[in-house]
């Protein structure tokens, strides 16, 4: 395909790009006059003589009109100089070295082709008017005579002060295209490049002439492993036009999965927690289809389309597998087929809208039984994810029906978590017997040593010999890998996950890397199988990024994964959490508070920082919405 005149630049604007430099150049104009300011308050020079002197070019005698001509100037230099650079230059400044190196060559030719004429033509003269009329009883040619004696000091002290101008104009304008500027993408591969010769390079050893040389990475999963991972590469391969990267996922969007609990009861909107994946993908191509095979020994995968189901082979030279987990309901149908899970966004959504509706009905029942069964939620799951589930059910249900349906009778709501083990967060030792305490004086009835063992008939069966009459079964009560992992010819554990060394390799497939929920690996130190958690799916995302690295660029090491967890944390209610943080236990609102400042911090953009943080702030004061959503999420019958 002959790409050589199709247009590369995204999300470009000219006015734009000189708009940073423009705004660079107008802060460099306070900047380089700092050194003369701070000077001033020790008495060896005059900030206000110079801003007199600069007045007096439009024949005034006000400072303030000097100060306005040196900003209005520096605004019109830097607007030249933008267009110069991105028109004639075509200097890509992304980079702060560059916006450095930039800086300092403008400051340079600005300083000889402008600052040196002024100075000679305008300021000289105006400087002696200025020392005259100030000293008077000083001769004009004794004040002339000291101008040029102290010219070259001047000249020294101007270079040094549009350096720093020009420093302050590279950097500020750097940090400005980076976060917000020109991206150049390749419409054949739909890719973008942060500069525009490493672009031109891509279409001709891509395009134009394709480099035998080329090391395709294909990236199966879009959570936090395989995000991870994508990120990293991303910044390390990014002027490297023989890699290419892709990256598939069913869902179009990273999920911040541990607020999902928050989401299901309206405390944070749904959109908050879901950051597009093309958002990231910068130097990757991304496909959101579906993995339906996987061959090791042929190096392809196989994809399906989501909407059409149309099938496409990708070839790699280096597999990530990160496709996370789904839910396991242990192999019992009716579960499957009668309870909610909270696994995805549309789960939440569901939970959201199945817990307004119940609570709807229930204001309308005037037959206290069949109410007491509408108002009953079962949650099933000890871990992480169903206790904080069950905590903010409990919230959300009690408030709710306090402050909207009044008809709602509090003795008739009953709020369960089931739990398998003994004790419920066992992960975090002391602090689930704390949490057991607080979620039971919070209203909440926990069986523990009890499974869900079948629901029939809205009735949901406990291994306890228990029944309970209920219309909401939450299950969050384990996971297990996708069939496709399950299907790959490699060694496996029991539990379906694909065994790693060390390095997060198969051992009989040393370019393939697994992490995440889909992996195996354990501790080299103590033996002990690492959890499959997002804090670990992190880490493992950075070890692996290191040894694609690594092994692309021919080193030889590659690095072994060894990490330490430094805690864990739950949110069991408002204001109320425990966290196990580097070995010290914390309880009550400290905990609830670093629960709420590490999961904002891991947040994957500024932009969902502070959506979240609104939200947050938000809840505090008014009462949860109860509006529910479209139906469109609900389940047909």
């Amino acid at each position: 395909m002959d790409t050589r005149h199709i247009q590369p630049i995204v999300n470009f604007s000219l006015r734009k790009e000189v708009f940073f430099v423009a705004v660079g150049s107008i802060v460099g104009a306070f900047t380089m006059h700092l050194p003369i300011i701070f000077s001033d308050l020790f008495g060896s020079s005059s900030y206000q003589i110079w801003l007199l002197t600069a007045a007096r070019i439009v024949n005034s005698s006000q400072p303030e009109i000097g100060l306005a001509l040196h900003f209005f100037v520096a605004t019109i230099i830097g607007i030249v100089t933008g267009i110069f650079l991105h028109k004639v230059l075509r200097f890509n400044i992304s980079r702060i070295p560059k916006g450095l190196t930039y800086g300092v060559i403008s400051g340079t030719v600005v300083f000889v082709v402008f600052a040196i004429p002024v100075s000679q033509i305008f300021l000289g003269p105006n400087t002696i008017e200025i020392l005259s009329e100030i000293n008077p009883e000083v001769s004009p040619l004794q004040i002339t005579q000291e101008v040029k004696e102290n010219f070259q000091n001047q000249m020294i002290n101007s270079l040094f002060m549009h350096l720093v101008w020009g420093v302050t104009l590279g950097i500020i304008s750097s940090v400005l295209t980076r976060k917000i500027g020109a991206n150049y993408l390749c419409h054949v591969c739909n890719v973008e490049f942060s500069n525009i010769k490493t672009y031109e390079h891509h279409t001709k050893n891509v395009h134009e002439n394709p480099s035998p040389k080329m090391k395709k990475i294909l990236i199966l999963g879009g959570g936090y492993a395989g995000v991870g991972v994508l990120n990293k590469i991303q910044k390390s391969f990014e002027n490297n036009v023989d890699v290419s990267i892709e990256l598939v996922s069913e869902s179009n969007f990273f999920l911040h999965t541990p607020m999902l609990p928050e989401m299901a009861t309206g405390t944070i909107e749904p959109r908050h927690i879901a950051t597009p994946i093309r958002r990231f993908c910068k130097r990757a191509q991304f496909h959101q289809s579906k993995v339906v095979d996987i061959q090791l020994d042929s190096k392809q995968v196989t994809i399906q389309r989501m909407t059409d189901k149309s099938q496409r082979v990708l070839s790699y030279d280096y597999l990530v597998l990160a496709m996370g987990g789904k839910t396991n309901f242990f192999g019992n149908i009716n579960i499957e087929k009668n309870s909610l899970t909270i696994k995805s966004l549309d789960d939440a959504i569901k939970i959201r809208n199945h817990i307004i509706s119940m609570l709807e009905d229930a204001d309308q029942e005037t037959n206290l039984d069949l109410q007491k069964k509408i108002m009953t939620f079962v949650v099933v799951g000890g871990g992480f994810s169903g206790v904080e589930t069950v905590g903010e059910i409990n919230d959300f249900v009690r408030e709710s029906a306090k402050k909207f349906y009044r008809n709602i009778h509090q003795d008739n709501i009953k709020i369960i978590l089931v739990a398998a083990g003994d004790k419920i967060l066992p992960e975090i030792g002391n602090l689930g017997e704390y949490s057991r305490q607080a979620l039971e004086k919070d209203g909440v009835t926990i069986y523990t040593n009890t499974k869900l063992e079948d629901i029939s008939n809205e009735i949901a069966i406990l291994t306890n010999k228990k029944e309970i009459s209920t219309a909401t079964v939450i299950w969050a009560g384990g996971n297990t890998v996708e069939s496709v992992i399950e299907k790959i010819n490699t060694k496996h554990h029991k539990s379906g996950r694909v065994i790693v060394n060390r390095q997060l390799k198969l051992e009989d497939h040393l370019e393939v890397f697994a992490l995440g929920d889909c992996a195996f690996s354990t501790d080299p130190r103590s033996g002990n199988p690492y959890p499959p958690t997002a804090q670990h799916a992190i880490r493992q995302a950075k070890t692996v990024a290191e040894n694609l690295e690594n092994k692309i660029n021919g080193v030889g090491i590659q690095n072994d994964f060894i990490y330490d967890t430094k805690g864990s944390m739950a949110k069991i209610g408002k204001k109320d959490g425990v966290a196990l943080v580097l070995g010290h236990e914390f309880r009550g609102f400290i905990a609830w508070l670093i629960w709420k400042q590490y999961y904002l911090s891991t947040l994957p953009t500024n932009e969902k920082k502070i959506r979240v943080g609104l939200d947050w702030f938000i809840d505090l004061f008014f009462p949860r919405d109860i509006t529910r959503l479209s139906s469109i999420f609900d389940e047909k019958k």
